[in-house]
């Protein structure tokens, strides 16, 4: 009896397994996106939201009072590409000459923002937002892209991944130079943290 053990247990492991809990009618568990938000403790009546450059919200989630972090689904703003513009045009005000790696690059960028519902209808209005942001952005391009760029004291970079990615700033000032360095780069940690504001040459 003892070499028939091991397929027994096997079989018990692989029915526990199938009669996991799960989300779908497959019995299945759903899968997270693996994209995280973290913040300070959040008030009551918190939502996180994701904005156009515009400022028009096109995902948002309840967050509980006092919690440091939410998981988001990635799947819920993947429509934003059709809304993609020439990648140039997200350029700061004041650029000098860029180079791109290929012409025709479509591009949309998003950015999270964390607010409280005051008045309790739902909706971010004026005055709700709270003190908090990231330099980092949901990215989209069309095609691997490669945009370098100057501005005021700044020379830049943009290294991004085709379709959605967390695009993640760095910046850094060299040692003797009055010029700092950026980048804004796709990362493959989905990880979003939120601070009080800084100026974008701080890390």
């Amino acid at each position: 009896m003892k070499r028939f053990v091991p397929l027994l247990l096997g079989a018990l492991l692989l029915g526990a397994c199938s009669q996991s809990p799960g989300g779908t009618g497959s019995g299945r568990p759903e899968l997270s996106s693996g994209i995280e938000v973290r913040f300070p403790a959040a008030p009551s009546s918190a939502y996180l939201s994701l904005l156009t450059e515009s400022g028009e919200s096109v995902y948002q989630v309840a967050v509980p009072a006092g919690a440091t972090s939410v998981a988001v689904d990635g799947s819920k703003w993947t429509a934003q590409s059709a809304n993609a513009k020439p990648l140039l045009d997200f350029l700061p005000s004041g650029a000098g000459p860029a180079g791109v790696n290929a012409e025709g690059i479509k591009a949309n960028f998003l950015h999270w923002v964390m607010w409280q519902d005051k008045n309790s209808d739902g909706k971010l209005t004026a005055g709700e937002a709270l003190d908090l942001m990231t330099h980092d952005r949901v990215a989209y391009v069309s095609q691997d892209a490669e945009v370098k760029f100057s501005t005021p004291s700044m020379n830049q970079v943009w290294k991004l991944d085709q379709g959605w990615s967390r695009a993640e700033h760095y910046v850094y000032l060299p040692t003797g130079s009055a010029t700092y360095q950026r980048r804004l780069e796709s990362s493959g940690v989905q990880r979003y943290e939120m601070h009080l504001p800084t100026p974008v040459t701080s890390q």
